[in-house]
């Protein structure tokens, strides 16, 4: 031991130097960390480290990448339909209707539709007839037939009334229908009974078609329309004459007294069969006063809507065998002949030569 114990010293030199030189090497790596501020370079993709001098140099991150990672495209949101129920649709149409007039949520029909979408209808008993909406998801209400559309102007047009007037009187069933039609023709076909009449519902206008029931071989009244309001209209030739022959008003029937009187003043004055016996009987008593009414037979012809009334009457010679003559009386009281046995008598009553 000895023979080392000279160089122990050199030794503990050389461990000390080398425990100087890494606490020296460690010191300065955490200085220049200090003293380096790392900036991203966003062109580049990496941090740059500016020194006080201002110099930068570039300095990789393990976590860095010069890939760029693909962005995940984020679904659009999809906002919440507000019209989502039936009930929800009913109210919406409700709440629109309601600036104009008093009506119940319950008097709202409410269909499922196509795409989401609702169809809203007057329930049976509702007051109003305003006509088929559509209502869709994002709360739109769009009318669907025509009348829903004049309603949309009217309630857009802050309720006047220039534009339409809602129900006053409820014409809300069939049988109502026909015996709001069967007032006025009654006026003038007393023996017209309300049972011949046959109302529908147009699913186009809200408004009650009624016609003559086929199986009534008394007449054929025509084609009419009337509107919850109890208005009477004329819809084809037929109806627009019997209207011509009642004295109706030129536009349209209402449930007004003013209306009902003018309704009254009947320009038919043969009405039933009676009334048409006693037409031809006065034609043809000047000539024939012992022709018996009893004998006559009469009955309707609705395709031409004349009575046919058939006759016998003596021939004016008395040498032959009495003739059985066929006329035609209309609703004015006109006596037309329809046979040949008709025509010989007309020209001995027109002429005076009985």
């Amino acid at each position: 031991m000895r023979k080392y114990s000279h160089l122990r010293p050199i030794i503990l030199a050389l461990i000390f130097a080398a425990a100087a030189g890494l606490l020296f090497s460690c010191g300065g790596s955490e200085e220049e960390a200090i003293e380096c501020e790392k900036v991203f370079n966003a062109a580049e993709g990496t941090w740059d480290c500016v020194t006080e001098s201002g110099s930068a140099g570039t300095v990789e991150e393990t976590n860095s990448s010069k890939e760029s990672t693909p962005a995940v495209a984020e679904p659009t949101p999809v906002p919440t339909p507000p019209i989502t129920n039936e009930t929800t649709a009913g109210k919406e149409l409700w709440v629109y209707l309601t600036k104009c007039i008093s009506i119940d949520a319950g008097h709202l029909t409410v269909n499922t539709a196509t795409k989401g979408n609702w169809l809203v209808t007057p329930a049976t008993d509702s007051p109003q007839e305003f006509g088929t909406w559509l209502i869709k998801p994002s709360g739109e209400l769009v009318p669907h037939n025509s009348k829903a559309e004049l309603w949309d102007i009217y309630l857009k047009g802050n309720c006047d009334n220039n534009i339409m007037s809602p129900a006053a009187t409820d014409v809300i069933t069939q049988s109502e229908a026909s015996i709001v039609l069967w007032t006025q023709l009654a006026k003038c076909h007393p023996e017209l009974p309300v049972s011949m009449l046959i109302a529908q519902k147009s699913q186009q206008t809200g408004d009650w078609v009624v016609v003559s029931d086929p199986n009534y071989s008394m007449d054929d009244y025509g084609v009419w329309s009337v509107e919850r309001d109890a208005t009477i209209k004329p819809l084809n030739d037929r109806a627009k004459e019997v209207w011509s022959a009642l004295s109706l008003s030129g536009e349209s029937v209402g449930n007004s007294s003013i209306t009902a009187e003018i309704a009254a003043g009947c320009t038919p004055v043969i009405r039933n069969e009676q009334e048409a016996n006693d037409r031809m009987y006065s034609y043809l008593s000047s000539c024939y006063p012992d022709l018996r009414q009893a004998e006559m037979i009469t009955t309707r012809d609705p395709m031409n809507h004349v009575w046919l009334v058939v006759t016998s009457e003596p021939p004016a010679d008395n040498t032959t065998e009495w003739k059985r003559s066929i006329w035609s009386v209309d609703g004015s009281g006109r006596v037309l002949p329809k046979n040949s046995s008709a025509e010989a008598t007309t020209a001995i009553v027109d002429t005076g030569k009985c």
